[in-house]
């Protein structure tokens, strides 16, 4: 019976995750606004109500694409007082994200939805409060890792930290979605890791982003 019971429930995620690749794969082929759910579970060759055992509804199907993306990105056991040097961290870290967007489709596809196919109007206020909520959450995780760099003295002392992390931000999400409306333009991990570089060295030089001493 254990037996039965483990094999149902290996099935039951294998169902699970090909919703997710196949909601994914809709979203990407025709905007979010677009997809139904019946094209989904077509997708995914399973019924409707296959998928309704799994999501309530499409925009629950995009949340937890949104959980499993972010779990790269985000990990849960995430604690700034455990990063001995938080200056590396975020440099690895940003180039890992651009890493994922060009070597993993699951992330490429995703990115470009949320740049290009997640359209904001009436019909669409669940996905893109979503859409809001996790990027928020993004530039909050980022904005931790600026303050751990400010308490380590990794940064000048009398910076305008929130200055420096908008700025950090805006290179940062400009480049990658610079990348997903023109991905012939540049090769992106090239480009990124001297971007970046270039970046973190004005964080710590330029007197632009220091506070004002009026």
């Amino acid at each position: 019976f254990q037996i039965i019971m483990r094999k149902t429930k290996i099935e039951s995620l294998k169902t699970r995750h090909y919703l997710l690749l196949a909601g994914l794969e809709v979203f990407y082929r025709q905007g979010v606004t677009r997809s139904t759910v019946q094209e989904i579970a077509q997708e995914a060759g399973v019924t409707r109500g296959a998928l309704y055992w799994h999501f309530e509804n499409k925009e629950a199907l995009f949340e937890e694409l949104f959980k499993y993306t972010f779990q790269s990105i985000m990990p849960e056991n995430f604690e700034g007082q455990t990063i001995d040097d938080a200056w590396a961290f975020l440099r690895s870290h940003l180039l890992q994200i651009f890493h994922n967007i060009v070597t993993d489709d699951l992330h490429r596809k995703f990115c470009n939805v949320l740049n290009l196919k997640c359209e904001h109007n009436p019909h669409n206020e669940t996905i893109t409060a979503l859409a809001r909520k996790y990027h928020e959450m993004f530039l909050q995780h980022i904005s931790n890792i600026m303050n751990l760099c400010y308490q380590q003295n990794k940064l000048p002392a009398n910076i305008d930290l929130d200055l420096a992390t908008i700025y950090l931000e805006s290179q940062f999400i400009g480049l990658m979605r610079l990348w997903i409306f023109y991905p012939e333009r540049f090769d992106l991990l090239e480009t990124a890791e001297r971007s970046i570089d270039a970046t973190l060295a004005t964080l710590q030089t330029s007197a632009f982003l220091l506070k004002s001493s009026s």
